[in-house]
């Protein structure tokens, strides 16, 4: 996103670009998600919130420019052990190598505890994608579903928290069915998880030209940068896809329903507004302004399960 931009308004954007498929999932010995029947028992809120903790990721890039040498940059979930899926967004453009966290910042809820200490990072890589669905799967150098030991320490006790493989669901869901979106948006400090339900489905015509292929989940609630990536579960605690974003709706006029435009401001090398002598803004430019709709778009499981099929075919 333009820095100028985001000094103007905080407008949630999500890029998809086109770029080449970056390799293959290699087999793997460990469990694998399936699609299971339907399942019959509904949970409760708390049930399904903590699912979406067991099978919930935090994904950074180690960079030496971000303070603390580590920049937030998604969620993820897992889909097999020491195979987590994101959005192709999350990881494009990463320079430094990716690390899959099972805690964040520091801090992670637990068993009713607010723990604070260092937690067990895993080095990953990219290893399929799709950019033009927005996916990518990621494999972990180690496997930490086979941890043994404890993998968040604190000074006063250690624990080890449970991991579990999401169960898929790849059957569309119908409008007004309850889902939980979970992740670590904005700061990542812990895990959050949302209750909104399906609103609909189908391919907003804003992003109908920008090459996203297949159909998206409308879900009824709000994300936010971090969110990108992470894990939508259905009232049974089943994965039904992953959050790519927002829907952006533009900002209207009142009277005249016109669009209404902001002014870009000119910034340096080090990213500070600069002004005249009279002290106006160095203006380069006019965009039009959008506003969160409410509406998130989530990637159906099964354009990601897609992916992952074609990628053991090919090992």
């Amino acid at each position: 996103m333009n820095r100028a931009l985001t000094i103007l308004c905080v407008v949630l954007t999500f890029s998809f670009q086109a770029m080449g498929q970056a390799g293959r999932v290699p087999a793997q010995p460990h469990s694998a998600p399936t699609t299971k029947q339907a399942q019959t028992k509904t949970l409760s809120v708390a049930e399904l919130h903590e699912i979406a903790r067991t099978v919930s990721v935090l994904l950074a890039e180690r960079t030496e420019e971000a303070p603390g040498g580590t920049k937030h940059i998604g969620s993820g979930v897992w889909l097999a052990e020491g195979i987590v899926a994101t959005c192709w967004h999350v990881v494009n453009g990463v320079k430094g190598p990716i690390k899959v966290s099972l805690g964040a910042g520091g801090v992670v809820t637990y068993g009713g505890s607010t723990l604070e200490g260092i937690f067990m990072d895993y080095a990953a890589t990219v290893v399929a994608s799709d950019p033009a669905a927005d996916i990518a799967i990621l494999k972990t150098e180690q496997n930490p579903f086979k941890a043994t030991g404890a993998l968040i320490r604190t000074p006063t006790q250690a624990v080890k928290p449970k991991l579990s493989v999401a169960r898929v669901n790849e059957d569309i869901p119908v409008a007004g069915t309850l889902t939980v979106l979970s992740g670590y948006p904005l700061s990542g400090l812990d895990l959050v998880s949302q209750t909104g339900n399906v609103a609909g489905t189908g391919l907003p015509p804003a992003l109908s030209e920008s090459g996203v292929k297949g159909v998206r989940i409308l879900v009824s609630v709000v994300s936010n940068p971090g969110n990108s990536g992470g894990p939508v579960l259905n009232e049974h605690g089943e994965l039904i896809g992953l959050l790519e974003g927002n829907f952006l709706a533009p900002i209207l006029e009142p009277q005249t329903h016109a669009p209404v435009f902001g002014f870009l401001p000119k910034i340096d090398a080090a990213g500070n507004v600069l002004k005249d002598d009279k002290g106006n803004f160095q203006i380069t430019g006019f965009v039009p302004l959008s506003q969160n709709s409410g509406i998130s778009l989530v990637i159906p499981v099964r354009v990601l399960m897609s992916l992952l099929k074609q990628a053991e075919e090919k090992k």
